[in-house]
C-alpha cells in the first residue's frame, strides 16, 4: 500500500517493495547519523560530518556491485542488494558517529541527565527544525502527488521525473549543501550577538555565489541534458521526456538557491515560521495547484513546468520576507534586547 500510495505502477511494484522492506532497517542508523552531524556542525566542526557523508557514500557504492550482481562469493540480490548495501553503509556510519560523539574529541560530555526530555529545549528545537522536517515530509507527499498525476501519461513520465529529480538533488547537495551548513551557525552567532551587518553579509555572499553557481550549472545541464541522461535512458519515450523534464526543472535553478539561503537565514535567526512558509510555498502551496492546473493543458510537460513557475512565484515571496526582516534588523542597528520574531 505504501509504494502504491507513492505512485508505483504494476511494472515497478515488486522491486519497489523489495527495496523498501530492506532499506527500512537502516532508518534508525540514518536518523542517528544526521542528528549527530547536526551536533558537530553546531559546535563549528564541519569536517567530521563531511567525512561521515563521504565515507558512507563510498562504502555504499563499493558494496553495490557485489550485492546487486553477485560478484565473487556474494549472492546476486538485484535491487534488494542495493538496499542492503545502503543499510550496511548507514550502520557503519552510525557506529563511527557514535564512537566519535562519545570520544573526548567531539567537545561534548554526555551524562545520563542530558537524555531527559525538557519542554523548553524541545520547543526551541522544534521551532528551528520544523521547516526541515516539513520539507522532508513534503518531499514525500509531493513525490506521491506528482507520480500519481504522471501515472496518467505512462511509466516513462514517472521515470523522467525520477531522473530529473536525482540530478537536481545532486546539484543542490553539491552546490548548496555545504553553504547552508555554514550559513545557519554563522547567522545564528551573528544574530545572537546583534551583529546584523555580519549576518546580512553572510546571507548576501551565500545567495550570490550559489545563485551564480546555479546559473552556470543550470545552463550546462540545459545544453547537455540529453548526453547527461543518456546512460540511464532506455526507450524512445523516455529519451523524449527525460531531457525535457530535466531542462524544465533546471531552468530556474539559479533562482532556487537564493530562496534556500533565505530559508537557512530565517532558521539561523530562529524564525521557524518564515522558514516554513517559504518551504511550504515552494514545495506544496504553489506547486501542487500548478501541477493540476497545467497538466490537463500540457500533459507531462505541464507537470514538469509547474516547478519552475512555483520557483518564480516563491522568489517574490522570499524577497518580501527578506525586505521585512532587513527593515527590522538593518545592518546599522545594534541589538539592545533579546531578539524576537519579526
Amino acid at each position: 500500500p505504501v509504494v502504491r500510495l507513492f505512485g508505483a505502477t504494476a511494472e515497478i511494484l515488486e522491486p519497489s517493495v523489495a527495496y523498501l522492506t530492506t532499506v527500512a532497517f537502516g532508518f534508525s542508523f540514518q536518523l542517528f547519523t544526521v542528528t549527530a552531524s547536526g551536533l558537530y556542525r553546531g559546535a563549528g566542526n564541519t569536517v567530521v560530518p563531511m567525512l561521515l557523508l563521504v565515507s558512507g557514500a563510498i562504502i555504499n557504492a563499493a558494496l553495490d556491485p557485489f550485492l546487486i550482481y553477485g560478484w565473487g562469493s556474494f549472492p546476486r540480490l538485484g535491487i534488494q542488494g542495493a538496499a542492503l548495501a545502503t543499510v550496511i553503509a548507514q550502520g557503519i556510519g552510525a557506529a563511527a558517529s557514535a564512537a566519535y560523539l562519545w570520544s573526548r574529541h567531539s567537545g561534548y560530555v554526555l551524562r545520563a541527565e542530558h537524555f531527559h526530555l525538557r519542554a523548553g529545549i524541545l520547543a526551541d528545537v522544534s521551532q528551528v527544525g520544523a521547516p526541515v522536517a516539513a520539507e522532508s515530509c513534503l518531499r514525500s507527499v509531493v513525490a506521491s502527488v506528482l507520480n500519481w498525476v504522471l501515472g496518467q501519461f505512462g511509466p516513462a513520465a514517472i521515470a523522467a521525473q525520477g531522473l530529473s529529480m536525482r540530478v537536481l538533488m545532486l546539484l543542490v547537495s553539491c552546490l548548496g549543501g555545504g553553504v547552508h551548513q555554514a550559513l545557519v551557525p554563522a547567522v545564528g552567532f551573528s544574530f545572537g550577538a546583534g551583529d546584523y551587518r555580519r549576518m546580512w553579509r553572510a546571507y548576501r555572499i551565500a545567495a550570490l555565489w550559489t545563485g551564480i553557481g546555479g546559473l552556470i550549472l543550470g545552463a550546462l545541464l540545459v545544453v547537455f541534458a540529453r548526453q547527461i541522461l543518456a546512460p540511464f535512458i532506455n526507450g524512445p519515450e523516455l529519451a523524449r521526456l527525460g531531457p525535457l523534464a530535466l531542462r524544465l526543472r533546471i531552468c530556474t535553478f539559479f533562482l532556487v538557491e537564493p530562496q534556500m539561503m533565505a530559508v537557512f537565514l530565517f532558521q539561523g535567526m530562529g524564525f521557524g515560521g518564515q522558514a516554513m512558509l517559504l518551504t511550504l510555498s515552494r514545495n506544496a502551496i504553489l506547486l501542487i495547484p500548478l501541477v493540476f492546473l497545467l497538466s490537463p493543458w500540457f500533459g507531462a510537460a505541464g507537470v514538469f513546468a509547474a516547478q519552475p513557475v512555483a520557483d518564480i512565484l516563491c522568489l517574490i515571496l522570499a524577497a518580501a520576507l527578506l525586505l521585512r526582516a532587513y527593515r527590522r534588523y538593518p545592518p546599522s542597528a545594534d541589538a539592545t534586547e533579546p531578539q524576537k520574531g519579526p
